[in-house]
């Protein structure tokens, strides 16, 4: 089991009212072995014996006639036993397990140095009792092997459209009914994030903000975030949908919004008390982050200290083999992009510059979604037109050069080479990097997780450095601005 490092977590808030909710009944002894067995998958298979060394025995021309008996390894399904909340084919929920075995390594970019505690009592148990959550996982499955994983993205296909309509039958029919019980359940809200995160890639925002609106609802009647304590991972996925859904929409997201959300933010994030516990808070009494940090506002100020120190964690973390919680992992990303897209600064300002930069760094972090085809139009637009448009004079050096590789590492695509190569080229020159390592090492010395940004910086790094070395009369960055400001990515699109 990897070593969890966090240190004791806060108590929880009293004035909050609690909904205390299991979700679970009493698990069969098939249900029970079934989640063992799902947990042991690639493990323990044991060694192969050596052919044991004995005397050859004489074979019959009789015996060579007649053909050996094959004999399967097994009959049947190893679902085939496990009683599922509904009638379907044991082939079906296959699918959904074998997304549960890739799903930590493909959406969590940080999940080596992630613990996710009791993952399969908390997402495979309730097959067997939720009809709704059972067919949502089913479709949402299947439509990640058939259009998310080779960025086909088209409509549900046969396979996958009845399970989706008898998910969206089966949430009408409950919300209907007078069962809070029911309709507030862990699964229930699971279900309807299958829907809203499905609208989502499929690019119907209005449709996917429908089913975040009703999401929000649903945890709103339950007491809020905090009666989601026994489930953080649950709530980590249905924030990161919630801004995800934010980003690509350049809307407002629902949960932390300071002109409609009821929920407070949890205590900032302890990270400086995991850095001493490893040994790592540094000895010189000057803040790392002070440098950096100097001339930006308060609030931007704080941020950029707890992603300093969430980026320190994570190093150590992936060259040590240590991990964080869920729950860490949860307060970093609410104190952290739940503020960033909620701040606003003027036009053309280094703090709107480094809001949109650090944005967009920590989406590489939590959501990195981009890998399978998820964009953020309003956020590429508002980062271009920061990065075209503002008096790079006006910020240090090393700052800029920051900005821009994180632009085009984590956030613009091939079609802006032609204006954001040679720029980066230029800004190498001038803070005189000439090789990886010492880019790597400025990046380190700013904002930079090397398990996940280094392979991409790399590739950035190799194909900037054939560019010219300047920017001719016809590629200059006032040319390339769209606009003459830096456009917020939460009001680029109407609500």
């Amino acid at each position: 089991m990897p070593r969890v490092m966090d240190a004791i977590p806060q108590p929880a808030t009293t004035d909050l009212h609690f909904v205390v909710s299991t979700d679970a009944e009493k698990q069969t002894p098939e249900l029970r072995k079934f989640i063992r067995s799902h947990c042991m998958l690639g493990k323990n298979r044991g060694k192969t014996l050596p052919q044991r060394k004995g005397k050859s025995r004489t074979t019959t021309a009789a015996s060579r006639q007649l053909l050996p008996a094959t004999v399967p390894r097994k009959f049947g399904s190893d679902l085939s036993p496990v009683p599922f909340a509904d009638a379907v084919e044991p082939r079906v929920v296959e699918v959904v397990l074998h997304f549960s075995s890739i799903s930590k390594q493909v959406l969590f970019p940080l999940e080596p140095c992630i613990f996710f505690e009791r993952r399969a009592e908390t997402w495979i148990a309730p097959l067997t009792l939720d009809p709704a959550y059972l067919h949502a996982m089913i479709f949402t499955s299947q439509y990640f092997f058939d259009a998310m994983l080779p960025r086909k993205f088209s409509p549900l296909n046969q396979r996958s459209l009845p399970h989706f309509l008898a998910t969206v039958k089966l949430l009408r029919e409950r919300l209907a009914r007078d069962d809070d019980e029911a309709r507030l359940s862990f699964t229930t809200a699971a279900a309807i994030m299958g829907l809203a995160g499905h609208a989502l890639w499929m690019g119907s925002c209005e449709s996917a903000r429908h089913h975040m609106e009703g999401l929000s609802n649903v945890v709103s009647l339950r007491g809020g975030i905090a009666t989601f304590e026994q489930n953080p991972k649950l709530l980590m996925e249905i924030l990161r949908c919630d801004i995800g859904i934010a980003l690509h929409s350049g809307s407002r997201p629902f949960f932390f919004n300071n002109s409609s959300s009821q929920e407070s933010y949890p205590p900032r994030p302890n990270l400086k008390l995991l850095l001493k516990l490893q040994g790592l808070a540094t000895t010189d009494p000057q803040d790392p982050s002070a440098e950096a940090i100097h001339g930006m506002a308060d609030e931007l100020a704080e941020i950029w200290k707890i992603m300093s120190e969430f980026c320190s964690v994570m190093n150590f973390a992936a060259d040590s083999g240590r991990c964080i919680s869920v729950q860490t992992l949860l307060e970093t990303v609410v104190w952290v992009m739940y503020r960033l897209i909620g701040m606003e600064f003027d036009a053309g300002t280094s703090d709107e510059a480094i809001r949109l930069g650090l944005l967009t760094f920590s989406c590489s972090a939590f959501l990195q979604w981009q890998q399978l085809g998820m964009t953020y139009p309003p956020l590429i637009s508002a980062f271009r037109n920061c990065l075209t448009t503002i008096n790079l004079q006006q910020m240090r050096q090393p700052m800029v050069l920051w900005l821009f590789m994180v632009g085009a590492t984590l956030l613009f695509d091939t079609t802006d080479d032609w204006w954001l190569k040679p720029a980066l080229l230029a800004e190498m020159g001038l803070s005189e990097i000439r090789s990886w390592s010492e880019m790597q090492h400025l990046l380190k010395s700013i904002l930079w997780i090397g398990l996940i940004h280094d392979k991409p910086g790399k590739h950035v790094f190799d194909t900037t450095i054939t560019y010219p070395e300047s920017l001719t009369p016809d590629v200059s960055l006032a040319s390339v601005a769209t606009s003459t400001s830096c456009t917020s990515p939460s009001k680029s699109l109407p609500e």
